[in-house]
């Protein structure tokens, strides 16, 4: 079971916004019902940046794509098994 832990009022500002006071996270979640009551769920964003290896891949396709040096292109019917409706 959970325990409160903090507790306070908070007023909504001209733009509608009320700040939380002293909280573990950057980011919520938040589930509003149809009683008037607000639930928050702390959010963990998963880290934004991207490893040395993929960047190198990135800069070699994009080098490829500046030499001409591409596939032929790729038909998703194709890949997904489907018909083509031209045929």
């Amino acid at each position: 079971m959970s325990t409160v832990v903090a507790e306070f009022d908070v007023k909504k500002d001209d733009r509608n916004r009320v700040t939380l006071k002293s909280v573990p996270f950057d980011y919520y979640h938040a589930k509003v019902f149809d009683d008037g009551h607000i639930e928050f769920y702390p959010q963990v964003l998963a880290n934004a940046s991207l490893s040395v290896k993929t960047l190198a891949m990135m800069d070699s396709a994009m080098a490829n794509v500046a030499r001409g040096r591409t596939g032929s292109p790729l038909d998703p019917h194709d890949l997904l098994g489907e018909a083509d409706e031209d045929e």
